[in-house]
C-alpha cells in the first residue's frame, strides 16, 4: 500500500460513487478545494465512474439520465475501502475497517482461501512464458529501457564503465519469467513491477491494495564474480541454473509463498499455479493486515498507558521529595 497520512480518511466505494454523482463536478471540487479536473482524475484513479458529459444539463431539463453504477465487488487483496486526504473529511461518511474475523466473502472472493485458489487457477488458465522480451509487460518497461540505454552507450563508447545487468542467459530467463508472471497477474486485473536495485533484480506484485515483494534467487551454491564492486552470480551461469521464486515480504502468511525448479517442474511450467498462489497470498496479506492493525493499536495504547504511569510516578516522587524538604525545614525552624 502507498504512503498513508495520519489524518487521511477511509470511505466505501459506495459512498464515493454517491458523492461523485451528487452534484456537478465543478461544485464538488469547490467543496473539496481542488480543481474539477483534479477531482475527476482522483475519482477515476480510484475506479469511480463519473457522470457522462451533459448529465446535469439533462437533469435540469427533466430528461432521463444514466443511473450511478453499482460499486464493484471486493476483489482479492482489496481492503474494501478507499483512502482519501483529510480535505474530504466531513463530505463523505467514513468507513471502519472490515472485522478481523470477516466475513470476507464477495462475488469475487470465497471465504476459504483454498477455494479462492481453485477459482483463480481456473480463471487464469494456461500461461506461456514468452520466448523473448519483444512483448514487454508495462511493469518491465522502465527496467528494459534502462538496459537498452546502457547497451547503446556501451556500443558508442567502448570505455563506458557500465554494462547491461541482464544480458546473460540466466538474467534473460529471470526477466522472461517475471514478464510471463506479470501478464498472468494482469489477466486478473492485478499488476507487477521490476527494477534493478542494490541487491539486483527486485520485483513487486500488487494484488488489490496489497504489495508483495518477490525475490528470484539461485538454489544452492553457485559461482560469483565481482561486478561493479559487488559479488554477483557469474555471467556464464546457464539459463537452466535452478531458481527459486518467493514472496520475501510480508512473511509467514500461512499460504504457499515459495516455488522452485525441481521435481514438480520448472518455474515456467508452473506459472499458472504460481500466479494463483500469489493472488491467494495477496488476500491472505490483507486478512493478516487487519489483525496487525489491531495489534498495532493495542501496542500504542499500551505504550501510552505506560507513559502515563511513568508520569504519575514521577509526579508522586516529586511530591514526596517536596514534602520531605518541607518537613526538614519545619523541623529546623
Amino acid at each position: 500500500m502507498g504512503w498513508i497520512r495520519h489524518d487521511d480518511i477511509y470511505v466505501s466505494p459506495e459512498a464515493l460513487i454517491a458523492f461523485a454523482w451528487s452534484a456537478p463536478m465543478r461544485d464538488l471540487a469547490k467543496k473539496v478545494g481542488i480543481s474539477d479536473v483534479g477531482l475527476k482524475k482522483l475519482l477515476h484513479a480510484n475506479g469511480i465512474v463519473t457522470p457522462p458529459q451533459g448529465h446535469w444539463n439533462r437533469v435540469h431539463a427533466g430528461k432521463a439520465v444514466t443511473s450511478p453504477p453499482q460499486a464493484p465487488w471486493r476483489r482479492p487483496g482489496q481492503t474494501g475501502r478507499i483512502n482519501l486526504e483529510a480535505k474530504f473529511k466531513g463530505l463523505l461518511p467514513e468507513t471502519p475497517p472490515m472485522p478481523v474475523g470477516g466475513p470476507f466473502v464477495s462475488r469475487s472472493v470465497p471465504e476459504d482461501l483454498e477455494d479462492l485458489r481453485t477459482v483463480e487457477l481456473k480463471a487464469i488458465g494456461r500461461v506461456a512464458v514468452p520466448r523473448n522480451l519483444d512483448r514487454r509487460h508495462p511493469g518491465l518497461v522502465q527496467l528494459l529501457k534502462r538496459e537498452d540505454a546502457i547497451r547503446e552507450k556501451v556500443a558508442e563508447k567502448r570505455w563506458y564503465w557500465r554494462s547491461p545487468s541482464f544480458d546473460t542467459p540466466l538474467g534473460q530467463r529471470k526477466l522472461r519469467l517475471l514478464n510471463g508472471l506479470f501478464f498472468a497477474l494482469s489477466s486478473r486485473d492485478h499488476s507487477g513491477t521490476a527494477s534493478n536495485g542494490d541487491r539486483g533484480l527486485e520485483a513487486l506484485a500488487r494484488i488489490g491494495d496489497m504489495h508483495l515483494s518477490l525475490e528470484l534467487a539461485i538454489v544452492g551454491k553457485h559461482r560469483t564474480e565481482l561486478i561493479e564492486g559487488r559479488h554477483r552470480p557469474a555471467r556464464d551461469l546457464p539459463a537452466s541454473t535452478p531458481l527459486q521464486l518467493k514472496i520475501s515480504w510480508p512473511a509467514k502468511l500461512g499460504v504457499i509463498s515459495a516455488w522452485e525448479d525441481g521435481a514438480e517442474g520448472t518455474l515456467e511450467s508452473r506459472l499458472t499455479t504460481i500466479a494463483a498462489d500469489i493472488i491467494v497470498a495477496g488476500e491472505a496479506a490483507f486478512r493478516r493486515s487487519l489483525v496487525e492493525e489491531i495489534e498495532r493499536q493495542e501496542a500504542v495504547r499500551q505504550r501510552e498507558a505506560e507513559a502515563r504511569q511513568r508520569r504519575l510516578e514521577l509526579l508522586q516522587a516529586q511530591r514526596t521529595e517536596h514534602l520531605e524538604k518541607s518537613s526538614e525545614m519545619l523541623a529546623k525552624g
